[in-house]
């Protein structure tokens, strides 16, 4: 599955489907992916699996992962490569990818610790609407 997902050069953005902070974030993509690159598949969908995401880790563990022609991409360094690839102006904070490992992950720990109480938790993983269902992976 993985050699299909980056054959097609579509990176994946691997989110927590029933984390509100991580649908937000995927929400801001598909509205700022112009091009429409970038899919998606939730960390509790079979594409993760494949790819062997977080299925041995508690779900507080988890992070929102990215995978690209590049290879895969974890936490912070996830989100701001996703920017990256987003472009414009958007390339401005993804400047931040350049800090040291410690200090993202430092940072995005807390939020991803905390995101349940943050912002809050679905009953169900995110079910795309009609427009979105041809980036959204299993």
């Amino acid at each position: 599955m993985q050699r299909e997902i980056l054959g097609r050069e579509k990176p994946v953005l691997f989110f927590d489907g029933v984390c509100g902070g991580c649908n937000r974030f995927v929400d801001f993509v598909i509205r700022a992916d112009t091009r429409r690159e970038i899919f998606f598949s939730p960390v509790q969908g079979e594409t993760a699996v494949e790819f062997s995401l977080y299925q041995s880790e508690p779900m507080c563990e988890w992070k929102i992962a990215y995978v690209d022609e590049k290879g895969i991409h974890e936490g912070a360094d996830a989100v701001f490569f996703v920017l990256r690839r987003l472009g414009g102006l958007w390339s401005i904070p993804a400047l931040f990818i350049y800090l040291p490992r410690f200090v993202k992950e430092y940072f995005y720990g807390i939020i991803s610790r905390n995101r349940y109480r943050l912002f809050g938790k679905k009953e169900t993983c995110r079910v795309p609407s009609p427009d979105e269902r041809e980036r959204f992976l299993p």
